[in-house]
């Protein structure tokens, strides 16, 4: 019942919220700088962000494979470049909102610490066995042999 509560959550927040606080942004930029530079500012970002998205994801994809060469495991280096990737989705995706959302995920300091509470949150949820009964349950067998029976 908890996780249909974590979905409707994350569907009203994904298709109704986001959307309500975009239109509020473009509406309120625009009637200050005018819908013209509103327009335009939202493609600069855009490209802007691409901009760093390919940079970043070089330097990310280069970093992976020198870990993987030196038989490390790139766990850390793999969040990172997923973060990269959603980050490049937001950017393009037209808005001010979720540009600030994507310039987010590009910060490695803000990245970080965006991976670190996701990673918690899994491992709070997921990674530890909460069933440590240690009980032994005791009875008797008996073997059944189909050869003896014929």
């Amino acid at each position: 019942f908890n996780n249909y509560l974590l979905i409707l959550f994350l569907f009203i927040a994904l298709f109704i919220l986001i959307p309500i606080i975009e239109i509020s942004l473009f509406i309120e930029i625009g009637s200050i700088i005018g819908s013209f530079y509103t327009i335009m500012l939202i493609f600069v970002t855009a490209i802007v962000g691409v901009f760093f998205v390919r940079q970043q994801g070089i330097s990310t994809f280069q970093k992976l494979t020198s870990q993987l060469q030196n038989l490390e495991t790139p766990v850390q280096t793999m969040f990172e470049g997923l973060v990269i990737l959603i980050s490049g989705i937001l950017l393009i995706t037209p808005g001010f909102f979720t540009d600030a959302l994507g310039f987010l995920g590009l910060i490695p300091f803000s990245r970080i610490i965006f991976i670190k509470l996701v990673a918690s949150y899994i491992l709070s949820r997921y990674g530890k066995n909460e069933n440590t009964q240690t009980e032994t349950i005791e009875g008797d067998f008996v073997e059944i042999n189909d050869e003896e029976e014929q």
